[in-house]
């Protein structure tokens, strides 16, 4: 028998504090963001549940929705944003400024060069692999996911075998969707890439 489950990722909205490493820092939503997340929650496709980061940037939109259309709100921490470390929560140029070299090591290829303190990107994917594995088993068949721009390249790379290096190059807007289809039988899988970084969910 066919198990078939939609994720529609979506990137929180333009948060409060810009410009910086935007990790575990919990920073609010800006008037703008608020106002294109709210823009993208209006219509409902069809999603029978609504998952989120604990961080507030995700969590606030992800409780709006759920009230909004009387839906289950499950809280996954393994959603949360990459740990930078030393560096979450400070100024790209601040920390260029100190560490040109680490931060330029970083960007070249984190999996090798993660800042000081910061979370291995193989422990970052492995807990982002886990929320998969664990929605999957769940029942529902279309599921709204608010979380963050490292945690959407990280399930995209994941299905698409595409090294950490190369995240970079995938597009993730704020308030975007990003929509993964996974299709299963008892022996085999069919993961999909619906669409990348579009306003609104097919």
């Amino acid at each position: 028998m066919l198990k078939s489950t939609q994720f529609d990722l979506l990137r929180h909205g333009e948060p409060e504090l810009k410009g910086v490493y935007l990790g575990h820092t919990d920073s609010e939503l800006s008037e703008q963001g608020v106002r294109d997340s709210l823009t993208a929650i209006e219509h409902n496709p069809g999603w029978d549940l609504v998952v989120s980061s604990p961080l507030q940037r995700c969590r606030y939109i992800a409780e709006t929705v759920s009230q909004r259309l009387g839906l289950n709100l499950l809280i996954l921490d393994q959603l949360q944003e990459y740990n930078f470390g030393e560096w979450d929560g400070q100024r790209f140029e601040a920390v260029y400024a100190q560490q040109s070299h680490l931060a330029d090591n970083f960007w070249l290829d984190p999996e090798a060069n993660p800042p000081p303190s910061g979370e291995l990107v193989a422990d970052f994917s492995s807990r982002v692999r886990a929320a998969k594995t664990q929605l999957l088993a769940r029942d529902e068949k279309r599921i709204l996911i608010v979380t963050h721009g490292g945690v959407i390249r990280a399930m995209v790379a994941d299905l698409l075998d595409i090294k950490p290096q190369y995240w970079g190059r995938i597009k993730v807007d704020y308030a975007y969707f990003t929509q993964l289809r996974f299709d299963a039988d008892l022996e085999h899988s069919w993961p999909q890439l619906i669409s990348s970084n579009v306003k609104s969910p097919i």
